[in-house]
């Protein structure tokens, strides 16, 4: 069984216990994202044990499903090292090698990176009780591979093309997304007249295709609107925008 299974299985056995609970993150990922050159063989990722106690790490990656565990996971990329104690205060560089897969050139491929923090129990005289609730904690950020010859992403939000359609739910907007870069949202929302419209969970849109994003509370169609939306770069950061709706 891997860490990544028993830390859910104790987690699960200590709900039994109705005690104490000890739920801080103390191990933590540098970077919200990762991109991985496709002229490169390895990138390195910072982890850091930002809290007092030791802990012992996992790391592995995944296609997207989120439930897969590291012996079921199938990407072209190994971790190493892929288990490892992280004492308090320091930190590790954790090295991503692509396996040399055949992955499409001509647009991202995206993965994501898990890392599972599993703190040790707590020592003799430390939870009055004698029970403890203790959470081993994951943290999944985007791993995106990105072809030799694509340069950097900065202009891919500027070129989605946006149109308000209607289905069963009610209206959405559409974006499509005619470059080979993921385009990822913060935040999206149509506006009419000076209001809001948000979509709740706006995600990404992936290249070469299109999403739909479906508007909370517009009844009717407007005779004018924007867009409203934040895009997130390659460093995390995210950049406001507002463009007119594409012609029908």
């Amino acid at each position: 069984m891997s860490l990544f299974r028993t830390g859910f299985v104790c987690l699960a056995a200590a709900c039994a216990l109705l005690a104490s609970v000890s739920a801080d993150a103390q191990v933590i990922v540098h970077g919200t994202r990762q991109i991985f050159p496709g002229n490169q063989r390895e990138i390195t990722v910072r982890i850091e044990n930002v809290g007092k106690r030791a802990s012992l790490v996992q790391a592995w990656t995944d296609d997207g499903d989120k439930q897969a565990g590291p012996e079921e996971a199938k990407t072209p990329f190994v971790l190493r090292p892929p288990v490892f104690r992280l004492d308090a205060g320091r930190s590790q560089a954790l090295r991503v090698l692509f396996t040399g897969a055949e992955l499409p050139q001509d647009r991202e491929s995206i993965y994501w990176l898990n890392v599972l923090d599993i703190p040790p129990a707590p020592r003799d005289g430390e939870v009055a009780s004698g029970n403890f609730l203790q959470f081993s904690l994951r943290t999944r950020i985007k791993l995106i591979y990105r072809p030799k010859g694509l340069d950097a992403s900065a202009a891919a939000p500027q070129k989605l093309q946006w149109t308000l359609v209607q289905d069963r739910q009610g209206w959405a907007l559409r974006a499509s997304n005619p470059t080979p870069y993921y385009v990822h949202f913060a935040r999206l929302a149509l506006r009419v007249q000076g209001k809001d419209y948000p979509s709740a969970d706006p995600s990404m849109v992936a290249p070469m295709s299109s999403a739909l994003y479906p508007l909370q509370g517009l009844a009717a169609r407007p005779g004018s609107a924007n867009v409203q939306f934040e895009s997130i770069n390659d460093q995390g950061g995210n950049i406001a925008q507002s463009v007119a709706l594409t012609a029908d």
